[in-house]
């Protein structure tokens, strides 16, 4: 009968592959090297697979030996968080959102019912897709909403939250484009707060000017957040772009309005995304709750 994997081999192929050599790794998990080496060595055998290269410069992880450190860093983290459940009495939710989803996701999870999330610590991290996308793949998230990649990564579940989209906005008191709709070329007269470099809001910006062959604006700063933004503008001739939702709110605190345009910027897909492996007990549910808040192309679902 063929022996498998114990997590002791687990353990060791992931800080080998993590520390790119034996050395390093031992001196992680607080044992010898050659006791290190003898369960790579067991590994390999009851895997039939070779998942080191050995070189003068250290230990470099192959094809298979990648797909093992995939798994292993899963299922030490779950058994981690095991341990946390037990010492606690508690489990956490880790959730990764877009700035721009925020105000549609934590209402309705702080407000689900106590059968839900009763004896659930809801660990938030907010950041922008790329990010939040390395992190699902690695499994540090549980549930991810974010604009999904052109190409969904692999073991990765996505289904669409709602349609989303960019405005040009400005200072309240800036008096550009009172009077008819703004061409791209009126906007590219003006100089701009950007989305930081990076982001799918900052490829879709630079993108319009390149789609309707206009010289973009002068960019003087770019911003990670877009409460960043929204503090900038007032009292400025800059403009910028920002989510419909997040840009409403703030017309509604007085600061900043939000500009008529002759050709808007394109709806964008906002995903919930979460790993096929997830042990999360109750991700699913959280996925049910979350979706009812889904829109058509129509409009809010009622």
């Amino acid at each position: 009968m063929a022996k498998h994997l114990d997590v002791r081999h687990l353990k060791a192929v992931l800080a080998t592959a993590e520390a790119g050599s034996l050395h390093r790794a031992a001196a992680i998990l607080h044992t010898s090297q050659p006791a290190l080496s003898r369960l790579l060595r067991e590994a390999e055998e009851r895997l039939g697979q070779v998942l080191f290269e050995r070189t003068a410069k250290g230990s470099r992880v192959t094809a298979a030996g990648a797909l093992v450190e995939q798994v292993a860093r899963r299922v030490t983290s779950d058994i981690a968080r095991l341990g946390d459940l037990t010492d606690k009495a508690a489990w956490k939710l880790r959730v990764g959102c877009i700035p721009r989803a925020l105000g549609s996701v934590m209402p309705r999870l702080l407000h689900a019912p106590p059968e839900l999330l009763g004896n659930v610590e809801i660990d938030l991290q907010e950041d922008d897709s790329p990010t939040l996308s390395a992190l699902l793949q690695r499994g540090a998230l549980d549930i991810a909403i974010l604009t999904p990649p052109a190409e969904h990564l692999p073991d990765i579940l996505y289904r669409r939250f709602y349609m989303d989209r960019n405005v040009f906005v400005s200072g309240r008191t800036n008096a550009l484009g009172h009077d008819h709709p703004l061409t791209v070329d009126d906007l590219a007269r003006h100089p701009f707060v950007a989305p930081a470099a990076g982001t799918p809001s900052r490829a879709e910006f630079d993108h319009y000017w390149l789609q309707h062959a206009v010289q973009p604006p002068v960019c003087r700063m770019a911003a990670r957040t877009y409460d960043a933004i929204a503090s900038v503008l007032p009292g400025t001739q800059l403009l910028s772009v920002m989510p419909q939702q997040v840009a409403q709110r703030h017309v509604r605190g007085g600061t900043l309005r939000i500009l008529e345009v002759a050709i808007p910027l394109p709806e964008r897909p906002i995903h919930i995304a979460w790993s096929v492996h997830a042990l999360q007990p109750i991700t699913a549910q959280v996925i049910e709750r979350l979706l009812p808040l889904r829109r058509d192309d129509n409009g809010p679902k009622r």
